[in-house]
C-alpha cells in the first residue's frame, strides 16, 4: 500500500516539475518594428544640395573642378585646380552664374546679398562670397583644398542662396586677398571662373 501511495505521489512531482519548467521558461520577444521602420524614414528624408562648377581660365580652357554641397548650415567646397601660377590667390563667390573669358566681368560683383563691406577680418563684413585663399603649389600649378561657410547656402528659396535666379560663380584671383580692404582685398584680376549648376 505504501508502495502505491509512493509510485503515485512521485508521478505527481514529475508532473509538477513539467509544469514548473514550461511556467519558468521566459517568453519569446516579438520582433521589433523599430529597425524595419528605419529604411523607410530614410527613404522619406531629403537628399542634401548638391553643386558643382567647372573652372576655365582667361583662354577659355578647363583647370579644374569644385564640388560643393550642403552639411547642415554650411556649404562645403572641395576645390581641384591646376595650370595655375604658384601663390596665394584670392577666392571668392560672385553673384553671377556666368563666366565669359577673358576677363570674367559677366560674373558681377562678390556675392553679397546683406550689404557687408568686404573682407574675413573686417569688422562690418564679411561678403557672403568672401573665402579663405587659394595656395596654389610651386611645384604642379595645383590648388587642391576644402572651403567652408555658412554665410551661404545650397537651399533655393534663401536670400542668401548660391542656386537663385540669376546664378553665381566660383572667381579665382590673381592676387592674394588681404581680407580687410574695400571691394576686393587688393586680389586683382580675374584669372579663372566657374559657373555654379546644382547637380
Amino acid at each position: 500500500m505504501y508502495r502505491k501511495s509512493f509510485a503515485g505521489l512521485a508521478a505527481l512531482l514529475v508532473l509538477a516539475a513539467c509544469g514548473g519548467q514550461d511556467a519558468g521558461e521566459a517568453p519569446v520577444p516579438e520582433p521589433s518594428t523599430v529597425d524595419a521602420n528605419e529604411p523607410a524614414a530614410a527613404a522619406d528624408t531629403p537628399e542634401a544640395p548638391q553643386a558643382r562648377a567647372t573652372f576655365i581660365n582667361s583662354q577659355g580652357t578647363q583647370i579644374g573642378t569644385a564640388n560643393l554641397r550642403q552639411v547642415g548650415d554650411e556649404v562645403v567646397i572641395e576645390v581641384d585646380l591646376a595650370f595655375l601660377q604658384a601663390g596665394e590667390r584670392g577666392f571668392h563667390v560672385h553673384e553671377v552664374g556666368a563666366c565669359e573669358a577673358p576677363t570674367f566681368e559677366s560674373a558681377g560683383d562678390h556675392f553679397n546679398p546683406t550689404n557687408a563691406q568686404h573682407g574675413l577680418q573686417n569688422p562690418q563684413g564679411p561678403h557672403a562670397g568672401d573665402l579663405e585663399n587659394l595656395e596654389v603649389e610651386t611645384d604642379d600649378g595645383t590648388a587642391r583644398g576644402t572651403r567652408r561657410s555658412s554665410l551661404i547656402t545650397l537651399v533655393p528659396g534663401q536670400p542668401n542662396s548660391l542656386l537663385d535666379a540669376d546664378g553665381s560663380a566660383l572667381v579665382v584671383h590673381a592676387n592674394a586677398d588681404d581680407y580687410t580692404s574695400q571691394p576686393s582685398g587688393g586680389s586683382g584680376d580675374r584669372i579663372a571662373c566657374g559657373v555654379i549648376e546644382e547637380i
